[in-house]
């Protein structure tokens, strides 16, 4: 459950995409076996993966390195292929209905709003111009633009610079234990969005994004 005192009184929302705003984690997966059958790995299903884990952290699990490894010259061609097929094939995802509704909602009553993702910027606007969201948010922010993605802070405070403000103040949906520890990190209040209570637990708070009931309560609290 989301408790009201937690939640700042003002300040811009920040939102994650994939898996908050859009279903689009098959799309990602068949992408990462597509590009690594181009490499040479061939693979009838991926391993267990952190969810809304980094391109560079995908890489390594799969072809193995440890993180303070330098990524290999071929990395990139495995990173556009991966881009390439999730923008080619994205209208297979389809939108998570009440968080696009409420995004929608914070619009109206003219709250600012910031996308918050680790996905490439290709992929952070096919999958807005899809849901038809994009004048809803000031700034679009891709772990990419930031040395480090999540579950760094980086991508975060960059969002709370955009907007001059405090990260203290804004308000941050994910969906995973990587974008929760990134927002955390960045002094953002986190809702996290899933019905896993572990998630919940390491967010403070939270609610299964498929409970109607959950958003309505939230939109009636808002302040």
């Amino acid at each position: 459950m989301v408790d009201e005192g937690r939640l700042p009184a003002a300040g811009p929302v920040f939102w994650d995409l994939d898996g908050t705003l859009i279903h689009s984690d098959p799309v990602h997966d068949a992408s990462i076996l597509h590009a690594c059958a181009a490499q040479g790995l061939a693979l009838s299903a991926l391993p267990p993966l952190p969810a809304g884990a980094s391109g560079p952290e995908v890489y390594r699990a799969l072809f193995g390195g440890a993180s303070e490894d330098g990524l290999p010259a071929r990395y990139a061609a495995w990173y556009e292929a991966t881009v390439d097929y999730v923008v080619a094939h994205l209208a297979r995802a389809q939108p998570a209905a009440h968080a696009v509704r409420f995004c929608r909602w914070l619009g109206s009553r003219g709250v600012a709003q910031t996308l918050v993702s680790n996905s490439h910027p290709r992929i952070i606007a096919a999958a807005l111009e899809q849901l038809d969201l994009r004048h809803r948010f000031t700034h679009l922010c891709s772990g990419d633009d930031v040395a480090r993605p999540k579950p760094a802070p980086d991508v975060y405070l960059r969002a709370a610079a955009l907007h001059g403000c405090a990260p203290a103040t804004c308000i941050a949906f994910e969906d995973s234990a990587n974008g929760i520890r990134a927002a955390r990190a960045a002094g953002v209040t986190v809702i996290a969005l899933g019905a896993d209570p572990g998630l919940h637990a390491l967010a403070g708070q939270g609610f299964d994004p498929a409970d109607a009931d959950a958003w309505q309560a939230l939109q009636a609290s808002w302040r």
